[in-house]
């Protein structure tokens, strides 16, 4: 039986992504969970949406009565603050954190401390406390809170007064050297004895939101393993967790931060056939792990994709063949059109091809089906129509049905007679589901 697995919060980006990562394992089963609605109820099966946020008097309370009535035994957390307060509260949880202990999410959690433990590594960059210490030739500087993530509330500073402004605010931040080179991201991974098993630095070649939307290989990847493994060294980290390098004006690489949680890119390593939260709960399983890490060079680039649930159960599908299940005039089978289907399948819904193929093309349906490798078998009805038949005689609504067509004309027919929706072939995406 497989292990429930609660992934908060799941709604963040990396949340999302672990779940679609797990979905599909025979081991453990993701269930989401957030504090809000979110778009992890689009690719995941089991999604709570109610749970406390972590400052709350009755955050651990109500965590252990999800714990209790979803059977779960691991927690991942997915954000810095939330591996912060589960590691601290670990005793009071009855579900093992799989995270990094505590004084790891705590020095990662903070760049100061980050710095202070690794001070005096070459790789660590100059940090100034006072204004004292700064002289004209160390401009420009970076400022950035001591507590936090990605680039929010950080800022340039070009000037001696623009930093007796930041200063004056005192909001606790951290001065250090001004790094203008490239920016990178580690992905790494340490099982439970303390070996560092994996390594993917990448460059972040595109950047929004704090989120690197296109990561690149590094193909060189020497000088960041030796970091790493310094790092692994010195900190006790367990499972998945990444380092940020940037370059100086010299060229060389510069710590940034550390974290314990899932970067936004972790994806990027599934391109080398790695599953980093996969092999985060198999150690934390107590099961000895291994990475295959593939020969290759991997970009990833992500943009906003749009899930959808539309307010309308059917449970009979009828649909076209050519130019809607086929596509470019016959050549190709439209593969989102049959994932469609094959899900369709997996939900007990009917599948009713209505075609006028045979009257149109030079081979027979079933030649056609079987030229592109479709089984027969897939539909529960086949209706071969003559060129006067109308496709919206056929259907029969005493189940609820949706038609999909490529045709306009025979779309507007079925709507009209039946009033029942109708989609496009490039509306198919609308009625898939992720989860």
């Amino acid at each position: 039986m497989k292990k429930n697995v609660l992934v908060f919060s799941s709604a963040p980006y990396p949340g999302v992504q672990i779940c679609r990562w797990l979905k599909d394992n025979l081991l453990f089963n993701p269930i989401a969970a957030a504090s809000y609605p979110n778009h992890s109820q689009f690719v995941a099966k089991d999604c709570i949406c109610n749970i406390p946020f972590v400052y709350e008097e009755n955050f651990v309370t109500f965590l252990n009565e999800v714990i209790v009535e979803y059977d779960i035994e691991f927690v991942i957390p997915t954000d810095d603050t939330i591996a912060l307060v589960l590691t601290e509260k670990s005793n009071l949880i009855n579900a093992v954190i799989v995270s990094s202990p505590y004084e790891t999410a705590k020095i990662c959690r903070y760049k100061s401390l980050t710095y202070n433990t690794l001070w005096g590594k070459y790789y660590v960059p100059r940090v100034f406390s006072s204004s004292i210490e700064v002289g004209n030739e160390d401009f420009p500087l970076f400022a950035k809170p001591d507590e936090g993530q990605g680039s929010r509330g950080a800022r340039k500073i070009n000037c001696r007064e623009e930093l007796n402004e930041v200063l004056s605010e005192k909001r606790n931040m951290v001065i250090c050297e001004y790094l203008d080179g490239e920016e990178y991201t580690v992905d790494c991974f340490t099982d439970r004895n303390g070996h560092l098993l994996f390594i993917n630095p990448r460059r972040r070649s595109r950047v929004q939101y704090g989120i690197s939307v296109r990561a690149e290989s590094v193909n060189d990847i020497d000088e960041f393993e030796t970091i790493v493994k310094d790092i692994n060294k010195c900190i006790s980290f367990r499972g998945y967790w990444f380092v940020q390098l940037k370059r100086d004006k010299y060229g060389n690489l510069r710590l940034m931060e550390l974290c314990t949680r899932f970067s936004g890119t972790f994806a990027h390593s599934q391109g080398y056939g790695v599953n980093l939260p996969l092999l985060a709960l198999c150690d934390f399983a107590g099961m000895d792990v291994s990475v295959i890490k593939n020969d290759y060079s991997v970009v990833s680039d992500k943009s906003f994709i749009d899930r959808y649930s539309i307010g309308y159960d059917y449970s009979r599908v009828y649909i076209d063949y050519d130019d809607t299940i086929t596509s470019n005039g016959g050549d190709f089978v439209n593969t989102a059109v049959m994932a469609f289907l094959y899900q369709c399948r997996n939900k007990n819904r009917e599948i009713i091809l209505l075609t006028r193929h045979s009257k149109s093309k030079s081979n027979s349906l079933v030649e056609d089906m079987e030229r592109h490798a479709i089984p027969i078998g897939l539909f529960d009805q086949i209706i071969e129509l003559a060129w006067e038949d109308e496709k919206s005689n056929k259907i029969d609504t005493k189940k609820k049905s949706i038609f999909i067509d490529n045709s306009f004309a025979e779309r507007k027919k079925v709507a009209v007679v039946h009033k029942i929706p109708v989609f496009d072939v490039a509306h198919v995406e609308c009625l898939y589901d992720w989860r």
